[in-house]
C-alpha cells in the first residue's frame, strides 16, 4: 500500500508538502506541483490511513451500527436509513453484526474504540438478564473514551436512545384479537431480555381487561428465528386446549406459526388466527398476508441519526425519544370458530 512518503520521494518534495496538498491544507505552494502530487497519489492508488488521520485530527469521519441479526429485516431497514443519512453527512459507516452474542459485542466495542470511530448507534445483545450489565459496561467504555452513543431496542440510562412503545403494541395487538372473539391467546415471546418485558405486560394487560384468566401455558418464547415460530407453534397445537390465535414477538416468528399451522392442516384465519410484530416485504407476499403491529422503522432510523449528529456537534448530551406503534391489518386474523 502506496504511503506519503512514496509519493514525497516520487514528485522530489517533502513528506509535509504531499499532507498538506492531499489534506487540503490553505498552505501556499505551486500549482503545478499540488498537481503533480495529486497525479502520483492516483497512479500510486493512494489511499489515506482513517487511524493515523483521526489520530492526528481527532476525528476519523466514521460511525459504527451494531446489530444482533442482519438477516432481521427489522435492523437492515433501520440501518439502511441511517447509513444513507450518514453519507450524506460525509461519514463511513462500519456495521458489526454480534450474531446476539454479548461477547461479541464486547469484542467489537474494543475494536471500534481503537479504531477510533466518532459514534457508535446500536441495539444491545440481550438474549439473559445478565446481558444488561455487560451492555452498560459497553456504553461506559464508549462514553469514558469520547466516543457519542444512541442506543435503540432497549432502554438504559445515561444514554440517547429511542424508545418504542413496544407495551402499547403488544396490547393493541391482543385487544384486536379479543375483540375478534378469541378467549385462548398465545404469545410467543422473544427470548430477547430488553424488549420481552414490556411486550408481556402489554399482552398480560389486555387479557386483564377483558376479564380473560392469564394461562401461562399459552406463552413461550423463541429466539426471534422462522424455525423457532415454526418449533413453538407445534408445541402449543399440541394442548389439550389449543390456543385460536397467536401474537408473535416478531415477523419472523409469526411467519414460522403460519407454516406450522400449514403442515398440521389448519387454515389461518379460520382455524388460527397470527399476527405479527414489526413489518417486512414478508408479511405482504406470504399466504396469508400478515396481520402486524408495526414498529416505524424509518422514524427509528432518522431519530438514531438525529440524536448522534446533535451529540457530535454539540447540541446536546441526553435525549430520549418515544416512537409509537400501530395495527396493519390483513388477511392472517378473523373470527374464531366456535369449538365442538
Amino acid at each position: 500500500m502506496a504511503t506519503i512518503y512514496d509519493i514525497a520521494k516520487k514528485a522530489g518534495v517533502s513528506t509535509a508538502t504531499v499532507s498538506r496538498v492531499l489534506n487540503g491544507v490553505n498552505h501556499p505552494i505551486k500549482e503545478e506541483t499540488k498537481q503533480r502530487i495529486l497525479q502520483i497519489a492516483r497512479e500510486l492508488d493512494y489511499r489515506p490511513n482513517v487511524i493515523a488521520k483521526s489520530l492526528a485530527g481527532g476525528k476519523s469521519h466514521t460511525i459504527a451500527l451494531i446489530i444482533p441479526s442482519i438477516t432481521n429485516d427489522f435492523y437492515t431497514q433501520i440501518c439502511e436509513v441511517i447509513e444513507e443519512k450518514l453519507e450524506q453527512k460525509g461519514y463511513h459507516t462500519y456495521l458489526c453484526n454480534t450474531r446476539r452474542s454479548v461477547e461479541k459485542e464486547s469484542r467489537y466495542i474494543e475494536s471500534l474504540i481503537a479504531r477510533k470511530v466518532d459514534g457508535v448507534i446500536f441495539s444491545p445483545t440481550r438474549v439473559k438478564p445478565e446481558d444488561n450489565h455487560v451492555n452498560l459496561k459497553n456504553i461506559e467504555k464508549l462514553k469514558k473514551h469520547g466516543i457519542a452513543v444512541v442506543a435503540f431496542g432497549s432502554q438504559f440510562k445515561g444514554v440517547s436512545q429511542i424508545y418504542i412503545n413496544t407495551y402499547q403494541g403488544a396490547f393493541d395487538a391482543t385487544s384486536y384479537l379479543i375483540n375478534l372473539g378469541h378467549k385462548r391467546i398465545s404469545f410467543i415471546d422473544g427470548l430477547s431480555a430488553g424488549t420481552r418485558k414490556s411486550r408481556r405486560r402489554g399482552y398480560i394487560k389486555a387479557l386483564e381487561e377483558a376479564q380473560i384468566n392469564f394461562d401461562p401455558s399459552l406463552v413461550t418464547a423463541g429466539n426471534l428465528r422462522m424455525e423457532d415460530g415454526y418449533s413453538c407453534t407445534l408445541e402449543l397445537l399440541k394442548l389439550k386446549n389449543p390456543p385460536t390465535a397467536i401474537l408473535a414477538a416478531n415477523n419472523l416468528m409469526a411467519i414460522g406459526a403460519l407454516k406450522a399451522a400449514r403442515d398440521k392442516g389448519l387454515h389461518v384465519p379460520g382455524d388460527l388466527s397470527v399476527i405479527g410484530f414489526d413489518d417486512s416485504l414478508l408479511s405482504m407476499v406470504v399466504d396469508p398476508t400478515l396481520t402486524v403491529i408495526k414498529q416505524p422503522l424509518k422514524e427509528i432510523g432518522e431519530a438514531a441519526f438525529k440524536l448522534l449528529i446533535n451529540q457530535l456537534e454539540g447540541k446536546q448530551k441526553l435525549e430520549t425519544i418515544q416512537l409509537n406503534t400501530y395495527i396493519i391489518k390483513r388477511e392472517s386474523c378473523g373470527i374464531p370458530k366456535k369449538r365442538g
